[in-house]
């Protein structure tokens, strides 16, 4: 927001222009008591409601001075910074980034990878999400959680997370580690507002242990996992069959008080982003701040400063000379 030493030489700025527009208003008034038989015709007066017009043009210009000064103060940047202080709703991603992603037995045809519809998944799950008001939080996981950016705003750079870069080169290799990576995610959201958390995981389920899970902090209000990969047909990897475990993940969601959707060839419905796509209910409270009345003031100064001229010239004087339309004789 504005500091209060800018508010303060907004008014300054305002009062040199009031003392201006004051002294020009003077001079102006001695040249018209001058020439008033020629600009008002013989009673040299103009009409009552003119006397108004000095005090409204200085007025306005004090006016206008002021709102450019608080107005310039903002630097472009505000408007930014007043959408960040009101986002109240975080989305928490979670990207399964270990070699059996890379799979392709996902989509409608089993032909895509486990990655690309991931990236699908969460592209569409942004879309949703009102970006006025949803920072993103992202990390990405193997054998343990690695993140990658906290309370985003730039749609663009997440997507590029999830586009195909070989994040899996960043951790040992080794079995994916799904509590393990829960856990330490836990403590990146863990400060957020209570309730203010949509937790996303996106993962094929591999290697889910049955126990050493923690409780997910206080700030997660939604919770959900969202599996890839075909579940009836696996594909030998690293010794074993690699598919998705929707039973294993199911039973990892109740335990956390959430949901389990098999996105594998259908898109994540919005029911379960209940929290994430809803209306905020601020969004039909209007609130004046100091932009906003500085904006209004703006307007309402340049509009008098703009018409005042125009009256003063076609209602100030109820005199108009007229024009002869007699030729002077030409000399013979």
């Amino acid at each position: 927001m504005v500091k209060e030493q800018i508010i303060q030489l907004a008014l300054w700025a305002a009062c040199g222009a009031v003392a201006l527009g004051v002294l020009a208003e003077w001079l102006h008034a001695r040249r018209v008591a001058r020439l008033g038989r020629l600009a008002f015709g013989p009673d040299a007066k103009a009409r009552f409601w003119t006397v108004l017009a000095p005090p409204l043009s200085v007025a306005a210009f004090g006016g206008a001075v002021w709102s450019l000064v608080i107005l310039l103060a903002f630097e472009g940047a505000s408007r930014m910074h007043d959408r960040s202080a009101a986002a109240t709703r975080q989305l928490m991603v979670m990207l399964d980034v270990s070699p059996s992603m890379e799979i392709k037995d996902a989509g409608a045809g089993g032909t895509q990878s486990r990655r690309n519809r991931a990236a699908v998944l969460l592209k569409s799950v942004m879309e949703r999400a009102n970006s006025d008001q949803t920072k993103i939080s992202m990390a990405c996981f193997y054998s343990d959680a690695m993140l990658l950016c906290k309370e985003c705003s730039d749609r663009e750079l997440i997507w590029n997370f999830a586009d195909n870069l070989p994040l899996h080169i960043a951790f040992k290799p080794g079995k994916t580690s799904l509590l393990k990576s829960l856990n330490t995610a836990g403590g990146f959201v863990k400060d957020f507002p209570r309730k203010s958390v949509t937790f996303l995981v996106l993962t094929d389920g591999d290697s889910v242990a049955a126990s050493g899970l923690n409780l997910l902090p206080s700030a997660v209000a939604d919770f959900l996992i969202v599996g890839v990969g075909s579940s009836s047909r696996g594909t030998f990897l690293d010794s074993h069959q690699s598919r998705q475990d929707g039973a294993g993940l199911t039973q990892l969601a109740r335990r956390l008080g959430g949901n389990y959707f098999d996105g594998n060839s259908k898109q994540i419905p919005s029911g379960l982003l209940r929290q994430l796509i809803a209306p905020d209910t601020r969004a039909d409270t209007f609130q004046v701040n100091l932009r906003t009345f500085a904006c209004g003031l703006l307007a309402v100064c340049t509009a008098i400063l703009c018409l005042l001229p125009l009256l003063l010239e076609w209602f100030g004087s109820g005199w108009k000379p007229v024009a002869s339309n007699s030729k002077p004789e030409a000399n013979q």
